[in-house]
């Protein structure tokens, strides 16, 4: 099967999972449980495969800007799937597996990464492994942050513009689980995602010493990275001791996450399609 038939066939089938779940958020129509899961898993499985072949090619590991942010996409979907199966919320699904689609299509328009060096050393295998998950794990959580922020909005806005907006409204926030619930999900997703935060910076240090000779080489990617690990640090420890909850957490979440995406992929857009088409 080659990449394009992989492509078109990756692409429908996650336009197709965010569709379904388009229509059980905001239809009158809910698609049975099974065929949601069914639809995902075989969605995850066909853009999984061709990850896999734009990954390792003949010539070895190629990974950049476009193959990272698929990655991220793709381990997010499957995040989000694992999750539905403890505590579903609809609407997240809604905004992670359209968006999945869309990153799947950037390899058509943007082309694919260039093979990378030190693609078969180990050490730099784990350290990009971790990397990966800690940006998906911290990536659901900010997208429930998103999602938590609407959900506090909705249940203090008293009094809706009209009979639709309030029938919408109240369907949406019947979809999702309590507050206090949808809170302990993000905190768990939190600490999970600083725990491979922390392997990453610590597994790139030492990756770093391995190959270059030095430990700690401080450039733009390894400056946003410590200081998103700060920020998180932050809130976490805001949480445990001072019990920060509510907008000062999700803004928290979602300011740390925005300075993580930065770390890699806004240096490496800028690397790859800005540097180089203006030399």
């Amino acid at each position: 099967m080659n990449n394009t038939l992989l492509y078109a066939l990756a692409v429908l089938l996650l336009s197709a999972s965010g569709g379904l779940a388009a229509l059980n958020v905001l239809g009158k129509w809910t698609a049975p449980e099974g065929l949601n899961r069914a639809l995902v898993a075989v969605a995850l499985l066909v853009s999984g495969y061709l990850l896999g072949t734009l990954l390792f090619q003949t010539d070895g590991m190629h990974f950049g800007f476009v193959i990272g942010l698929m990655c991220v996409a793709w381990l997010a979907s499957l995040v989000a799937f694992v999750e539905s199966f403890f505590n579903r919320v609809p609407l997240l699904e809604l905004m992670v597996f359209p968006l999945c689609a869309v990153v799947f299509l950037l390899p058509l328009w943007m082309g694919e990464d260039d093979a990378i060096r030190m693609a078969g050393d180990h050490l730099f295998q784990l350290h990009l492994l971790i990397a990966l998950a800690a940006y998906s794990l911290l990536g659901i959580a900010a997208a429930h942050a998103i999602v938590m922020a609407y959900q506090e909005k909705a249940l203090h806005q008293l009094v809706a513009t009209n009979r639709e907006n309030r029938m919408l409204r109240e369907r949406l926030l019947d979809q999702l689980p309590s507050l206090l619930t949808m809170e302990s999900i993000l905190f768990r997703q939190l600490w999970a995602g600083f725990v491979l935060l922390s392997l990453t910076l610590l597994t790139g240090f030492l990756f770093s010493e391995a190959w270059r000779g030095t430990s700690g080489t401080f450039d733009h990617k390894t400056l946003f990275a410590v200081i998103s690990w700060c920020s998180f640090a932050v809130l976490l420890g805001g949480r445990v001791v001072l019990g920060w909850r509510g907008k000062v957490a999700l803004r928290w979440c979602l300011g740390s996450y925005a300075v993580l995406v930065l770390a890699y992929f806004g240096t490496q857009f800028v690397l790859e399609f800005i540097l180089k088409r203006a030399a």
